[in-house]
């Protein structure tokens, strides 16, 4: 009987939560939650199910005895409450045994790997709530609702290449219009248009001759969307920089078709030698919009070797090459790392601003006055709350199955 009710119940956490034992009362049950509450931090996790985020925490502790406790979900998946004095609380449906349940939870610390904004989603709601609820993450929720449209992105980057100039960052020249009606004058050929914000070269066109543009600038009047024009320019090679906080990485990549767009068919993908040039540039884009925890740039490479940067991604950056397990391993040591800095037990930090590298992470002495958490302290209360009604559901199944067997 007592499998029977778990599957009838409502909620999925306490499903997951409820004893080995034939029995609980009120009490276990609101130890056991507040057990789980206190010696353990919650990660949670927004991506594609198909990457087991799980392992690369497997026994991790942080602050030697507190455990990690990893959940994981798609954008899709999400429900969620913000509260103004501090702390979210999020909902994912799930299905189990083919029954709808909710497991509910309040997390400590956010990853976002997923895009927030693609050709026919927009997730922004969820950021705006995430940062709503003060809950520290990679990135951060500023840096994440500024990577929201491309053109503001290229406008971040036009001011690093005026500080620095073209020489020492070489940025791609841009034209950018904000709907059809400006896009009477003809580009030179051959030329790339970029409609609205997309990712995986989706919304990208080369365009060779002055009909071409003008039947591409037919579709932006009916999409509605902004637009881009940059140069076409023929490359031997892609090369993509990456920096896992204070991890860099450079690959080229060939492509082996004949496709313009080097993402497309298949290619060869090889490490490189990490420049003092292309450092430069990873530490330059890596402090914008507050901080870059994690961040990618992708530039075209001619062929008599001159460079240029086409775009830049954010956390939700595509891991290439051998070697991502790798990549997937640093992206947790910098997780780990985060969550015993912004996650203290029983204090409240303060500096919620964003950082960009470890060396410029505050220290915290041990002797550290401990203060109360306001985040932790709501935390607690909304877990009974949410204890309580969990007993009320309860009962509730219990009164409609036994109404059932005695209509029976």
């Amino acid at each position: 009987m007592i499998n029977y009710i778990k599957r009838r119940l409502p909620s999925g956490d306490f499903q997951h939560d409820l004893p080995n034992s034939g029995s609980i009362t009120p009490k276990e049950l609101l130890n056991h939650s507040e057990i789980q509450s206190n010696k353990s931090k919650i990660l949670f996790i927004i991506d594609e199910h198909y990457v087991d985020w799980k392992k690369y925490f497997k026994d991790r502790k942080l602050f030697a005895d507190y455990d990690i406790r990893i959940e994981q979900a798609t954008f899709n998946e999400i429900g969620l409450s913000a509260h103004s004095n501090g702390g979210i609380s999020i909902g994912i449906n799930t299905f189990r045994s083919g029954i709808p349940v909710i497991r509910s939870f309040h997390p400590d610390f956010v990853l976002v790997r997923q895009y927030v904004k693609d050709v026919d989603v927009n997730w922004i709601n969820i950021i705006l709530g995430m940062q709503y609820g003060a809950v520290p993450s990679i990135n951060s929720m500023r840096a994440l609702y500024n990577f929201q449209d491309r053109p503001w992105i290229y406008a971040e980057l036009c001011q690093i290449q005026r500080r620095l100039g073209a020489e020492k960052f070489p940025l791609i020249s841009q034209t950018y219009y904000p709907n059809h009606r400006k896009m009477f004058i003809s580009p030179p050929y051959p030329s790339v248009i970029k409609i609205g914000h997309a990712h995986q070269g989706l919304g990208k066109i080369l365009i060779k001759n002055t009909y071409d543009y003008h039947e591409i600038t037919g579709i932006i009047e009916i999409s509605q969307c902004y637009s881009t024009i940059e140069p076409y320019i023929p490359g031997r090679c892609d090369i993509y920089l990456q920096k896992i906080g204070q991890h860099y990485k450079a690959l080229r990549r060939t492509s082996l078709s004949n496709n313009w767009k080097a993402n497309i068919g298949s290619c060869i993908i090889e490490k490189i030698p990490l420049t003092e040039r292309y450092r430069l540039w990873l530490d330059e884009v890596s402090q914008i919009f507050g901080g870059l925890d994690l961040c990618a740039i992708e530039l075209i490479q001619t062929n008599d070797g001159k460079e240029y940067i086409i775009q830049i991604n954010d956390c939700t950056m595509q891991l290439i090459g051998e070697n991502q397990e790798e990549d997937y391993r640093m992206i947790a040591d910098l997780i780990v790392h985060k969550m015993e800095i912004y996650c203290r037990p029983n204090e409240q930090v303060t500096i919620l601003t964003r950082i960009s590298s470890f060396d410029q992470l505050p220290k915290f002495s041990s002797n550290d006055e401990e203060k109360p958490s306001s985040n932790g302290n709501i935390r607690q209360t909304l877990d009974r709350i949410y204890t309580i009604n969990t007993l009320n559901n309860l009962k509730q199944t219990f009164s409609n199955l036994f109404n059932q067997m005695n209509v029976k």
